[in-house]
C-alpha cells in the first residue's frame, strides 16, 4: 500500500508540470502566428470564426512537437525538485528502489506515446490539410487578403496586379495594371475597374475587369503587337504552388507533411516506377517521421529518470537545462535523419530507426547505472558548466 501511494505521488508530481510546460509551449508556438492572424482580423475583415477554425486547425501539428517535450521537461522538473529536497533519497532509504519509482514515469511514457501517436499518425495531417483548405476557403471569400493599393502585388505566378484604389473588404478595385504572362506572349492590360469572383464550385478565382485596354506581345515574334479595347475581360490567376498542376481538391499538389499516412504509404508502395526519387526521399521522410515519433516519450524516460535524480545541487534550473539539451540532440539527430532521406536518398531504416534503437539502449544503459548508484558523467558536466556560468555571472555583477 505504501508503494502505490508513492507511485501515485511521483505520478502527480511529474503530471502537473507536464501539463503546464504543454500549456506554456503550445501558446508559445501559437503566438508565433498570433499577430498575422490578428492582421487578418483588423485589416483584412476576417471573421473572428475563421480565425478560431485556423487556431484549431494549427494545434495538432503542434502538438506532435510539445507532448514530447512537454512529458520531458515533465520528468526532468518534477524528479528533480525530489532529488533536490532529498525525497529520493528517503525512498531509497525506506526500500523503495528506481525500479519501482521509475513505473508511474514508465506508464506515463506509454500513454504519451499513444497521444503523440496519434497526433502525428491522423491528427497532424488532418491539420495541414485542414488549414490549408481553410485558407483557400478564406482566400475564396477574401480573395484581396493580401493585397495593397498602389503596391504591386505579386500573390499569383502568372500576373503582377497593380491596383491605384482598393477597397480591402469588397474587392472592388480602380485603376488597374496587369502584367500577365503566357507561354505565347505576354500582356498588358490596363483597366478602369475590377473585382474579384469566386467560384467555390471549381475553387478558383477570377479578376474581371471592365472598361481597359490589352497590350499583347507575341512571344516569337517581336514585330506582331496588338491593341484590344474591352468592355469586359476576365483575367485568371495562378494558385498553384511553384506553377505545380492543380489537384482535383485544393489547387495544387499535396505536400508530404499535408497527405494522410495511408497516402504516403501508398506513395511508397509504388515509388519503384516513380522517376523522381527526390520526392519520394520526401515521402519517405515523413513518413518514418511518424513511425519513430511515438518512441519520443519512451526515449526521453530513460533519459530523463536517471539524469534527473542526480541533480542534486542545482534543483528544478538543473533538470530544465538538461531536459533542453536532452530534447535538443533528440530532434537533431531526427532533422538529420530527415536531411539523409530527403536529399541524399539514405535508406530510413539507418537514418531513423538504428539512431533510435541506439538511443533506447543507450537510455536502458543509463538507467541500470542509475539503479546501481553510478553518477552520470554528463550530468556532472552539466553541474560544472552551470556552476561555472552562476559564479561568473556572480563575479560580474559584483564587479559592476
Amino acid at each position: 500500500m505504501p508503494g502505490t501511494k508513492i507511485q501515485k505521488y511521483i505520478f502527480r508530481e511529474v503530471l502537473s508540470p507536464t501539463l503546464l510546460c504543454l500549456l506554456i509551449f503550445t501558446m508559445v508556438l501559437l503566438m508565433g502566428r498570433l499577430m498575422k492572424l490578428v492582421d487578418l482580423v483588423v485589416n483584412r475583415g476576417v471573421s473572428i470564426s475563421d480565425i478560431l477554425v485556423l487556431f484549431g486547425t494549427m494545434l495538432p501539428a503542434f502538438l506532435n512537437i510539445t507532448l514530447p517535450l512537454s512529458f520531458l521537461m515533465g520528468i526532468m522538473i518534477g524528479l528533480s525538485r525530489m532529488s533536490a529536497d532529498c525525497e529520493t533519497i528517503a525512498m531509497k532509504a525506506a526500500g523503495i528502489g528506481l525500479a519501482q519509482m521509475a513505473r508511474p514515469v514508465l506508464a506515463m511514457a506509454i500513454i504519451f506515446s499513444m497521444l503523440t501517436a496519434v497526433a502525428g499518425l491522423w491528427l497532424k495531417p488532418w491539420g495541414y490539410q485542414a488549414f490549408r483548405e481553410q485558407v483557400f476557403a478564406i482566400t475564396m471569400q477574401k480573395a484581396t487578403i493580401g493585397f495593397q493599393p498602389q503596391v504591386f502585388m505579386k500573390q499569383f505566378n502568372n500576373m503582377v496586379l497593380y491596383a491605384n484604389d482598393l477597397d480591402t473588404r469588397t474587392g472592388q478595385m480602380n485603376g488597374l495594371f496587369i502584367v500577365e504572362k503566357k507561354p505565347d506572349a505576354t500582356m498588358l492590360i490596363f483597366a478602369e475597374q475590377g473585382d474579384i469572383v469566386a467560384d467555390e464550385e471549381q475553387e478558383s478565382i477570377t479578376v474581371r475587369l471592365q472598361d481597359g485596354t490589352i497590350h499583347r506581345q507575341q512571344a516569337d515574334d517581336d514585330s506582331t503587337y496588338q491593341l484590344i479595347n474591352f468592355r469586359s475581360y476576365d483575367v485568371q490567376p495562378d494558385l498553384a504552388s511553384n506553377g505545380e498542376q492543380a489537384t482535383e481538391k485544393t489547387g495544387r499538389r499535396k505536400r508530404p507533411k499535408e497527405m494522410s499516412t495511408g497516402q504516403l504509404w501508398r506513395q511508397i508502395s509504388n515509388g519503384q516506377s516513380d522517376s523522381n526519387q527526390r520526392k519520394l526521399g520526401a515521402v519517405q521522410a515523413e513518413m518514418h517521421t511518424r513511425l519513430v515519433s511515438p518512441m519520443a516519450p519512451l526515449i526521453f524516460a530513460l533519459f530523463g529518470l536517471p539524469f534527473s535524480m542526480q541533480t542534486h545541487r542545482s534543483g528544478r534550473s538543473g533538470g530544465f537545462v538538461i531536459g533542453l539539451v536532452i530534447y535538443f540532440f533528440y530532434y537533431l539527430q531526427l532533422s538529420l535523419a530527415q536531411t539523409f532521406t530527403a536529399d541524399a536518398g539514405l535508406t530510413p531504416w539507418l537514418a531513423f530507426w538504428l539512431p533510435h534503437l541506439l538511443l533506447c539502449l543507450s537510455g536502458l544503459y543509463c538507467l541500470y547505472r542509475s539503479a546501481q548508484e553510478h553518477p552520470s558523467i554528463f550530468v556532472s558536466q552539466v553541474e560544472q558548466t552551470m556552476a561555472y556560468l552562476r559564479k561568473s555571472i556572480n563575479r560580474y555583477n559584483d564587479n559592476a
